[in-house]
């Protein structure tokens, strides 16, 4: 396995085998600052003795290959749009499953966990090697890069778990809007990149609207919302966090006040009970939750029906509900939907942003509205 950075300097067309104890040192020398690298070094060093071969792999020139023909297809159109955030690499090739983001002028890699039948020695080989190539294509510094994992959930709601204690946050720009991630602190960064044009409908049909932010997260769609002109924003999650996250946000872009409101609280209990009345709603609720902090799980695809039909008691006669989900699979029933007097226009098509292009991460998203009947 050979380390394709410009600190070595070593070309990717250079197959010479290196010295494992050489090589040893430099990943722990070169790459400890990244974020999140450290497990993976620890368990390298623990293996890397009982190997004695390393060589230089095709998928890691195809590899480099395909993040500069994305580099030079996404950096201008970035640019151009006023983007500081997207995807520059995503699962594109079958040997290299990772995804690579770019955040301002840092770089979040995510590792898609492969099965545990996988030899270890030839995993950890395989990320590092992807790992120091895009530190070399990208001219990436060690220290402006944060690996993640991604490992699939089973029986368990998608988790914004804290997973460090560094309240690390970074202003990016999106369009008009200004926002706040944080890279290091929990799995998920704050900001959706995936749903950029909901976001920026949801922001051109607001002015004038009473607009609900249902799972609001940190409240990006929020903040879209009341950069559109909304009459009134409210924001409701479950999280503290998330909450006092979305203020800062709607603080940033100039929306305070108290047509801005934010409430945490079980957003299933809470549309049962609500009695107020919106023009726009959003929601993109979990795919699965079991959160100890509700009377049952909530799976998107058994309830979402039942999620529409109290959502359809809070939204007036003309108004839109805007239903997004990520679930591999979901189907929404058309007939269910006329059942509740609801009809729904799928607009999947025209939410694709030039960065997701790919099947496995394509959000689908409904409009839907009362029917004529009603």
């Amino acid at each position: 396995m050979k380390i394709y950075n410009e600190l070595y300097n070593i070309s990717l067309l250079d197959s010479i085998t290196q010295n494992f104890s050489y090589y040893q040192q430099q990943i722990n020398n070169q790459l400890k600052d990244i974020h999140g690298i450290q497990e993976y070094i620890q368990k390298y060093n623990q293996i890397i003795d009982q190997k004695k071969d390393i060589y230089v792999n095709q998928y890691v020139i195809d590899y480099a290959n395909r993040l500069r023909k994305n580099i030079k297809k996404l950096d201008t159109w970035a640019r151009i749009q006023g983007i500081e955030c997207y995807r520059i690499y995503d699962r594109d090739l079958p040997d290299c499953k990772v995804s690579v983001d770019r955040y301002g002028n840092w770089i979040v890699i995510h590792e898609y966990a492969p099965p545990t039948t996988i030899n270890t020695f030839k995993t950890l080989q395989h990320l590092l090697n992807i790992i120091s190539t895009t530190l070399e294509v990208l001219k990436q510094p060690v220290n402006r890069v944060v690996l993640k994992t991604r490992i699939k959930q089973k029986g368990k709601e998608r988790q914004y778990k804290k997973i460090d204690q560094n309240d690390n946050y970074l202003l990016v720009a999106e369009f008009d809007a200004k926002l706040l991630v944080n890279l290091t602190d929990y799995i998920d960064t704050g900001l959706f990149l995936d749903q950029r044009i909901i976001r920026k409908i949801l922001g051109k049909l607001s002015r004038g609207k009473d607009f609900l932010n249902l799972f609001s997260y940190t409240g990006s769609a929020s903040v879209y919302a009341g950069l559109g002109g909304a009459l009134s924003t409210t924001s409701i999650d479950m999280s503290h966090t998330y909450l006092a996250w979305a203020k800062r946000n709607m603080c940033l872009n100039g929306l305070s006040g108290n047509k801005h409101y934010f409430v945490r609280a079980n957003c299933l209990h809470w549309i049962r009970h609500a009695t107020e009345k919106f023009d726009i709603i959003f929601v993109n609720p979990p795919t699965f939750s079991n959160s100890k902090k509700m009377n049952r799980s909530f799976d998107v695809q058994r309830d979402y029906l039942e999620l529409l039909w109290y959502l359809k008691r809070l939204l007036r006669m003309h108004g839109k509900i805007f239903f997004s989900n990520n679930k591999h699979g979901f189907k929404m029933h058309l007939f269910g939907l006329e059942s509740i007097g609801m009809i729904a226009t799928e607009i999947t098509a025209k939410i694709q942003s030039k960065d997701f292009t790919h099947a496995h991460s394509i959000i689908k998203c409904w409009i839907i509205t009362h029917s004529s009947k009603d």
